[in-house]
């Protein structure tokens, strides 16, 4: 913590927010409704003209375009967006999405500013969004569409300008009050023919009209943008936007004293926690260069400084992450019944929540890995952790399926991250001996994911609901956060992968380009099929909620199994192992199809299921290394994209066939692409299996 200076410069700038918190009680109480822009407009340009008339200072060069920017971000998109929020939704809801905003910012400066992210960091925009959470646990009102996208954008605008701010600053002998005009008038601007266009100028304004505009103008835009600036200068990024926190609480504050709302304990404990977000962030950022030299001394005296007992803990927590993303990954697979039928949508539209879960992860992955490749790996592994947690809980409180999908989306662009990096973090953590070993434990959280967490998730949905099943599973996360942040030492980050490497390899080696279709399409139909096992069985066999647990145990322990078979047969013919495998997947899912009405039909299918997948899931890592054994991480970042992208993909057409021609037509689709990617391998000879010397071999998955 720096000095008691910074701490007043903090109190001052909280000043800001919250005035700004007032702003959802003068919105529903003083101004005209649904006019949104015409809020925003009247807010921002005329409390401009006034400090400019004052100031007397014109930007010029550079800073034309940079005003415009800025004040577009900060002043013109945001004000809208948040007025926009204010008139569709609660102020507690509204507010409890914009707490996602202190860690964008956390990770836009770590990019264009150069702040190191540190553990506190992470620390303190988790415990201020938890902090907001508690704040609104008390609203029941259904969410509006518009007004979440309103406010996810407000999230945007505001994280990029407080980056932007801090990274420009101020021009030389510019003061505080004429860049604070020029940011205003040029939001008013930008707003001004779309309010004359769309809302055009109401026919009427009463006294409480004026009284609302003339809050907005004097204390909602001169003073506290003043202030708001002045503290962007003078503090850390993500000091500033914590303390946009505080927003939230006088909107709680307010609606008890004035619009008779309740104030529960839990609400009173949010406040303290947001308090003590804010003070934890005013941790100055480490600088770069100080960590780096750091760094190399140690690595001079001591190529693994870490004690073997913190290794191989460290593996374990890796280990746990794996299982934690994976399990949230699939969790829906069992759930898609009481899913949609809680939240009013169709088996299929549920099958989304795979869908675009996958989608975000896949096609995420190589462009937030070099984005964030400056970032310490432990401190990016607790970032995705948190937004898993998060995501799992607001899951589990959602009120309607819209939300559910969003959290869904942010939550597969941490787990695209989290299998970039994730093993290669494990392999660090002991001496190069036993990077393989590492690696094979770090793994092995997908059987494990597979036999215990899934099924354990259904059986807990059995038990209670599926929304407690979540909340469960954010808690889970929640544990692993801590674990990852105490236990695993820091990790600088080494060798990110180019985004042009990952995409230009599929171009360039021809063996990866078949290895990859081969995968894709196998991927594909598993997904497509298994995505809907849960509405198959209990429309063709009547399955009990315990029955379907138990399958899915059975189908779980047959991965581990294959994945321990596969694990002697590669050495022998991965070529072979992999063509073993596809045909197993074909023949479970004729299987399924044929004798799956029946209990013991049902058992053989999923056993031959499980026992497939996870020796063809073992197969395809080996293949891809065989491929590319010379740029593994960056063909292993495209096998990522493929295979994840292709969860989603099997999901999303699965979803279509079964909401069109019935169920069973999903798991047919499966059999016709399974059989395609046996096809492809027979037909490509030994184009995707050259020999893996056995050191470089993978032996679970």
């Amino acid at each position: 913590m720096r000095s008691g200076r910074q701490l007043l410069t903090a109190g001052v700038t909280a000043l800001a927010p919250a005035i700004w918190g007032s702003t959802y009680l003068v919105t529903t109480e003083w101004l005209p409704p649904d006019r949104p822009l015409l809020a925003a407009t009247v807010r921002a340009l005329p409390a401009g003209l006034i400090l400019l008339a004052f100031a007397r200072t014109l930007p010029a060069g550079i800073w034309l375009w940079r005003a415009l920017v800025l004040g577009t971000l900060n002043i013109g998109a945001f004000n809208f967006l948040l007025f926009v929020a204010a008139y569709r939704l609660p102020g507690g809801t509204a507010a409890m999405i914009m707490s996602a905003q202190p860690m964008l910012v956390l990770v836009l400066a770590a990019l264009f500013i150069g702040d190191r992210i540190r553990y506190a960091h992470v620390t303190a925009c988790v415990l201020g969004a938890g902090g907001v959470v508690l704040l609104v646990s008390k609203g029941t009102a259904a969410l509006d569409l518009v007004g979440v996208a309103s406010a996810l954008a407000g999230v945007a605008c505001m994280a990029v300008g407080i980056t932007l701010t801090k990274l420009w600053g101020r021009p030389d002998g510019v003061g505080l009050l004429p860049f604070t005009a020029w940011q205003l008038i040029a939001g008013g601007l930008v707003l001004s023919p779309f309010t004359l266009a769309v809302e055009g100028l109401p026919a009427t304004i009463s006294g409480a009209n004026l009284i609302g505009f003339g809050y907005l103008m004097s204390l909602g835009a001169v003073i506290s943008y003043a202030i708001w600036f002045r503290g962007i200068e003078r503090l850390p990024a993500l000091a500033v936007s914590v303390l946009a926190l505080c927003s939230p609480i006088v909107a709680t504050l307010l609606g008890y004293l004035f619009l008779h709302q309740t104030l529960s304990m839990p609400q009173l404990a949010g406040v303290l926690v947001i308090i003590g977000a804010a003070l934890l962030a005013q941790l100055r950022p480490v600088n770069p260069l100080h960590t780096h030299m750091r760094e190399k001394k140690l690595t001079a005296h001591d190529n693994h400084p870490h004690s073997t007992l913190r290794s191989w803990l460290g593996v374990a927590v890796i280990t746990a992450s794996l299982f934690v993303f994976v399990t949230t990954e699939l969790m829906p697979v069992g759930l898609l019944t009481p899913v949609s039928s809680s939240l009013s949508v169709s088996v299929g539209v549920a099958g989304l929540m795979v869908t675009l879960y996958g989608v975000s992860a896949g096609l995420g992955v190589p462009f937030i890995v070099a984005w964030t490749r400056r970032v310490n790996r432990r401190a990016l592994l607790s970032a995705l952790l948190a937004i898993l947690a998060l995501g799992n809980l607001v899951t589990a409180v959602s009120p309607n399926y819209p939300l559910v999908l969003t959290a869904r989306l942010l939550m597969g662009f941490a787990n695209g991250v989290f299998w970039a990096i994730g093993v290669g973090m494990a392999m660090r953590l002991v001496p190069e001996r036993h990077a393989n070993r590492a690696s094979a434990i770090a793994l092995s959280g997908i059987s494990i994911a597979t036999v215990v967490g899934i099924p354990l998730g259904t059986f807990l949905e059995s038990l209670t609901s599926w929304r407690t099943t979540f909340l469960i599973w954010s808690g889970l996360s929640a544990l692993v956060f801590l674990a990852v942040a105490t236990v695993i030492p820091s990790l600088p980050s080494q060798n990110a992968v180019p985004v042009r490497e990952v995409f230009g390899l599929p171009r360039t080696n021809v063996r990866l380009r078949l290895v990859m279709f081969a995968v894709i399409l196998y991927v594909l139909g598993h997904f497509g099929a298994y995505t809907f096992v849960r509405p198959f069985m209990e429309d063709n066999s009547a399955a009990t909620p315990a029955f379907i647990a138990s399958l899915l145990i059975i189908y779980g322990v047959g991965g581990a199994a294959g994945n321990f078979i596969a694990g002697y047969t590669v050495n022998k013919s991965l070529r072979g192992s992999f063509i073993a495998a596809c045909a197993g997947l074909v023949v479970s899912l004729l299987l399924l199809l044929t004798i799956g009405h029946s209990q013991v039909g049902a058992i053989v299918s999923l056993a031959l299921w499980g026992v497939s997948f996870g020796a063809a899931n073992l197969c395809q890592i080996n293949m891809t290394l065989a491929a590319a054994p010379d740029t593994f991480e960056a063909a292993m970042s495209i096998n990522t994209l493929g295979y994840n992208t292709s969860i989603a993909l099997g999901a999303l057409f699965g979803g279509l066939f079964a909401d069109r021609l019935g169920v069973p037509s999903a798991v047919w689709f499966g059999v016709a692409l399974t059989a395609a990617s046996l096809l492809l391998t027979l037909s490509t000879g030994r184009k995707t299996s050259r020999t893996v010397p056995d050191r470089e071999l993978t032996t679970s998955r």
